[in-house]
């Protein structure tokens, strides 16, 4: 008896030790790991705030192939959640507060044999010259009997943020380069007055000429209070691949004829209406030589129509990069001079009886 006294003795003592021993352990944990997003944070943050989009990069789905997801009503923005099983447990995720596009706020719950262990999920945005700051972090407080495990949080967790961050990177990469060009055919354009502002440059020039023409024709819009009727477009006078030069004109549509100030580089124009092959990019700018060259492939090969000789072409934008940060989205609509091929009929030889026929 007296045995089983000491060894009774024994694990009370080693309980009374291991408790003090865990009361000095700090059990809170906050791990987290930042990359740089080339993309704007509107992108990003639309990208992070949709739980359906997180089975195209979660670093889990490499360690357990296994995990199945059930998602809510509801996978995006606050009151959003999803659920997972899988080989290396179960757990529940849920969104409790978003300040778009800066911060995302989350609670994770893991299915553990200590019971149900939850952590706070947060993502930072910053918006940087290059893009977004996306910081991805994981923090909470261990219970009592489990503090032991917090300080190997940031060598269990730290490498599992920075693969997930890199694969959010590699797919958010992907997604913001899909584009398309859409032939729409041969269509009318009304035509109608603008606003322009000319220049002449070399060919390569053109895409570090235009930001200039368009920030001048948009602060003379503001300057006189000006009211377009739609968004700017650029119209193309000359372009000569042989000698690598361009003409083209930065412009914005109006009601109705304005007389510009004397000395303004800022003039009016006028449009006239007619018929035009129209080709939609969607997608980013760097895609526009490609959808210029559909463009004029597409006009070439007409039936029943051919290209207008020194004609105008024009690309109109429909939205712009500031109302839609994702280059994804972004539509261009190219217009080029075209009409109706005028097919001459042919008259038939005259057929003249004469003498000598009838006698024959």
């Amino acid at each position: 008896m007296k045995v089983f006294k000491y060894i009774f003795l024994l694990i009370l003592i080693l309980i009374v030790i291991g408790s003090i021993y865990l009361a000095t352990l700090d059990g809170s944990y906050d791990v987290k790991r930042s990359r740089l997003i080339k993309a704007e944070p509107e992108v990003v943050f639309n990208d992070l705030n949709d739980f359906k989009n997180w089975k195209e990069w979660g670093p889990w789905y490499e360690m357990d192939s296994s995990i199945v997801e059930t998602y809510s009503d509801k996978t995006v923005g606050e009151g959003a959640s999803y659920s997972w099983s899988g080989k290396n447990g179960d757990g529940m995720i849920k969104t409790v507060h978003v300040d778009k596009p800066k911060k995302i706020k989350q609670e994770i719950t893991f299915k553990t044999p200590f019971g149900d262990m939850k952590s706070e999920i947060y993502w930072n945005l910053e918006r940087v010259k290059e893009g977004t700051n996306l910081t991805w972090g994981m923090k909470g407080e261990m219970g009592f009997l489990t503090r032991w495990m917090a300080k190997n949080m940031e060598k269990k967790i730290g490498p599992m943020e920075e693969r997930g961050l890199e694969l959010f990177d590699k797919n958010l990469m992907k997604k913001i380069k899909v584009y398309s060009i859409e032939s729409n055919g041969v269509v009318d354009y009304s035509g109608g007055y603008y606003l322009y502002v000319t220049t002449s440059c070399k060919i390569p020039e053109i895409g570090s000429k235009y930001p200039l023409l368009l920030l001048k024709i948009y602060g003379f819009n503001k300057a006189n209070k000006v009211r377009t009727t739609g968004g700017p477009f650029t119209l193309y006078h000359k372009y000569d691949e042989e000698n690598g030069t361009a003409m083209f004109s930065v412009c914005y549509p109006i009601a109705e004829k304005m007389i510009t100030p004397e000395g303004s580089d800022v003039l009016t124009g006028f449009m006239k209406s007619g018929t035009y092959y129209k080709t939609t990019l969607k997608g980013s700018y760097e895609n526009s030589d490609k959808a210029w060259k559909a463009a004029f492939e597409g006009a070439k090969n007409l039936e029943g129509y051919t290209m207008v000789k020194d004609g105008e072409p024009f690309e109109v934008y429909a939205n712009n990069p500031h109302e839609t940060p994702n280059p994804a989205d972004l539509i261009t609509e190219i217009y080029i001079p075209v009409k109706k091929v005028v097919l001459s009929k042919v008259q038939p030889s005259p057929f003249i009886i004469s003498a000598d026929t009838i006698s024959e």
